[in-house]
């Protein structure tokens, strides 16, 4: 398969993990016992929303005892990127919650079974504009007691200027701290890191079928987040070209053309939002037999 930009979620873990562990991740501003669970990502500053102890609280609930575990952030818009681990009330289980908005690809949130390590990877792809902008990359701790928080962290700055299309800026943080197991003293690890890539901006989308013999079969269109999940090729289809035209920096017209054969099973399109952030869409390709 190619183009698999859509998010993957491979979280590998049993449940002796983020709880049991000691130390303090410390903003500037805040101390508070916990570790680094993931990133809130805002175009605002985040100093400006958080209380006298430093940090912006998260609001965790859940509808039903099955249902996923919400962890919102109120008062100010982000993206989330967390993952982390709570007891169940019989204190022996414990529940993974795994959040990435829309708006983050490329996810990867993988956690070694013991807690001794953790590693949480996403990307942001925008359309950068003519002015400067922020992206702000503010750590998300566990506490000791199960609570959540954000805390003010730095941020990367973004333009047309600064970015052309296809270059990126990234950050990765890292939280290392100590404990000690039968004796032996062992490093717990959590590494976040996240990159912004800068695209252009998708006007139309364009789906060709050929057969074998490089005739076209059907030409479909269609507006950037209107594509349809799952595309259904002709039996006698033998390849699909997609073609997809994009605004430039410039406010010209590129044509990105993509081929995919019978070996593949999916692809990804992209659509944009007002504030430049765009969103990975992934779509199934079924053939059928011949």
């Amino acid at each position: 398969m190619k183009n698999r930009s859509m998010k993957i979620i491979s979280c590998m873990l049993a449940i002796a993990l983020i709880l049991g562990a000691v130390g303090a991740v410390r903003a500037e501003e805040s101390e508070i016992n916990s570790r680094l669970v993931g990133l809130f990502i805002t175009k605002e500053d985040l100093a400006h929303y958080v209380g006298e102890d430093g940090v912006l609280w998260a609001v965790l609930s859940q509808e039903t005892p099955d249902a996923d575990v919400e962890c919102v952030f109120e008062g100010i818009g982000g993206l989330r990127l967390i993952c982390f681990s709570l007891p169940e009330e019989n204190g022996q289980d414990a529940r993974v919650v795994s959040i990435a908005d829309d708006g983050i690809a490329d996810v990867h949130f993988d956690m070694i079974e013991t807690g001794e390590a953790m590693k949480i990877d996403g990307i942001i792809s925008c359309v950068p504009g003519e002015k400067e902008e922020f992206f702000f990359y503010n750590p998300v701790l566990l506490t000791l007691d199960g609570r959540v928080c954000a805390v003010p962290g730095d941020f990367m700055a973004v333009s047309a200027e600064m970015m052309p299309f296809g270059a990126s800026v990234g950050q990765k943080l890292r939280d290392e701290r100590k404990h000690t197991e039968n004796g032996e003293t062992m490093t717990d690890v959590t590494e976040a890191s996240l990159q912004i890539l800068a695209v252009r901006e998708p006007l139309k989308i364009m789906f060709v079928q050929f057969n074998q013999a490089h005739e076209v079969l059907k030409t479909e269109e269609y507006a950037p987040g209107a594509v349809p999940e799952q595309i259904v090729l002709l039996k006698d289809a033998d390849y699909l070209l997609l073609e997809t035209e994009e605004r430039t920096a410039d406010g010209g017209v590129y044509i990105r053309r993509e081929v995919f054969g019978r070996e593949d099973d999916c692809l990804n399109t992209l659509s944009c939002r007002e504030d430049g952030i765009c969103l990975h869409h992934y779509h199934e390709l079924l053939w059928q037999q011949e």
